[in-house]
């Protein structure tokens, strides 16, 4: 019997367990996650073995290519077509389409691993703390401004836009985290004031598009964010495919209804420290001295912080590889940014050098709690995370995020399928998500004995990795 998969989802459809024959199902058939059509299900069993080669007849004369509209005919006897996923599918889509695809979520290649670092218990010499005892995870994010932001935990959800996401999404994640006493984040496609309102603390993405640069947006966030990079695609604006612009994504951006969405891939009037810091002065004029932060992509590190370090912003955010992307490029994800494991190494190696008294916060790739300790005590202040957050909604991970077919109705806008999350279950997902791995945030300060994450340091840490240990300062277990 035969085994098909969705190429869209990746849902396996195997004849020996259905009730009934893939090539028996009705035309208008579709995939039960993704409600794609049956024409987007190829088989698959047996793809390590070549497909059996038509039989050969005697050829009357050279074949001539398969004509369309004047134009040969590209694609591959179907019967023939094995996929490997990489690189060959990718080749083939390029042969195909001349076009670069684009993919969602975080890149499939190798990483170095926060798993090859350890965290190292108290005992005698550093005897660790009793059971219960009251411990300090909350953080101040800009305490040098007239209006600090502080939050009860470390971890917030990071920058992720209503557009990418769906309405119900966003809000659920707004809500959750305000269960936690921690941040939400506007992303970059404007404000959904209904997210805003529902958050704890408000993180206000500003970009070239100059999205929701209006007074109620400045009154009622808790600290403004400039963007200027992505871990995902560095040196590349936003791109929001044109499936999810839907009536009000077309409202709030000011864009056509159905058509791709990007954004420009720079600020134009910055092209000195002294522009950069002329924007942080508005912003914080126009908050009110609300926390200013910069945001980049972990790329030439040292030279971007020595830049930034000029602004007078209270916070900075380096997005490292590893992190995900709605909509991304698969050959720059794939090709660029440094991991961020390293990329949080350099940055606060040279901020204290420098004495920069900014706060640090990282993000791109960190999931649960045995990730985020080890980056607080590499020297981050808070972390910012957007997959996990999306797991903890209810995100399976079908990597189908561009698509706008998320059978999960998280990014998506298709009424129907957004029809799916359960908005308020999914707050309460992401509040016990966030309120327990901060309570194993506790538990971990307890049993290094420290009364604070700024206690924390790399004398809290080992690698059983000699690269990580040559690099970042850790010692080798």
């Amino acid at each position: 019997m035969a085994v098909y998969k969705c190429t869209i989802c990746g849902e396996i459809y195997d004849d020996d367990e259905e009730p009934v024959r893939f090539e028996d199902l009705p035309d208008d058939w579709t995939c039960p996650l993704c409600r794609s059509p049956k024409s987007a299900f190829v088989r698959v069993d047996g793809e390590s073995k070549p497909a059996e080669a038509p039989e050969q007849k005697p050829a009357a004369k050279e074949a001539e290519p398969v004509k369309t509209d004047g134009k040969p005919d590209l694609s591959i006897d179907e019967k023939l077509v094995r996929h490997d996923n990489d690189p060959m599918d990718e080749i083939h889509t390029l042969a195909l389409t001349g076009k670069s695809p684009g993919e969602a979520m975080d890149t499939l290649m190798p990483l170095p691993s926060f798993d090859d670092i350890l965290f190292l218990g108290g005992q005698l010499a550093h005897p660790p703390l009793d059971d219960g005892a009251d411990v300090d995870i909350s953080v101040t994010i800009g305490k040098k401004a007239k209006v600090p932001m502080r939050i009860e935990s470390p971890i917030y959800i990071s920058h992720m836009s209503f557009g990418a996401l769906s309405g119900r999404a966003k809000i659920a994640l707004a809500k959750g985290s305000a269960m936690a006493k921690t941040a939400m984040c506007s992303g970059e496609g404007g404000v959904l004031y209904d997210e805003m309102s529902n958050a704890y603390r408000y993180i206000f993405e500003y970009v070239p598009n100059k999205y929701s640069t209006r007074i109620i947006t400045y009154e009622g966030c808790d600290a403004v964010e400039i963007k200027i990079g992505q871990g995902t695609k560095p040196g590349m604006g936003g791109h929001l495919p044109g499936e999810k612009v839907t009536d009000i994504i077309s409202l709030m951006r000011g864009k056509p209804k159905g058509q791709d969405i990007k954004s420009p891939s720079r600020f134009p009037e910055i092209n000195s420290p002294e522009d950069l810091k002329a924007m942080v002065d508005m912003l914080r004029k126009e908050t009110g001295g609300k926390p200013i932060g910069v945001k980049i992509s972990a790329g030439h590190i040292e030279e971007d912080l020595d830049y930034i370090s000029q602004s007078g912003c209270d916070f900075i955010t380096i997005d490292g590889r590893g992190g995900a992307t709605g909509s991304s490029p698969k050959f720059l994800k794939d090709a660029t940014t440094v991991p961020t494991l390293y990329a949080l190494s350099r940055a606060r190696r040279y901020m204290d050098e420098n004495k920069m008294d900014q706060e640090l916060v990282i993000t791109g790739g960190l999931r649960t709690s045995k990730d985020f300790i080890k980056a607080l005590a590499m020297g981050a202040d808070a972390i910012a995370i957007a997959s996990a957050g999306l797991m903890a909604l209810g995100c399976q991970r079908y990597r189908i995020c561009n698509t706008g077919k998320c059978p999960m109705g998280i990014a998506t806008q298709d009424p129907e399928l957004e029809s799916r999350l359960d908005q308020e279950a999914g707050a309460l997902r992401v509040a016990n998500y966030l309120n327990a791995s901060a309570e194993e945030l506790r538990i971990f300060l307890r049993v290094s004995g420290h009364k604070s994450l700024g206690e924390l340091s790399l004398d809290d840490l080992c690698t059983v990795n000699s690269e990580i240990s040559q690099n970042t300062g850790i010692r080798h277990a």
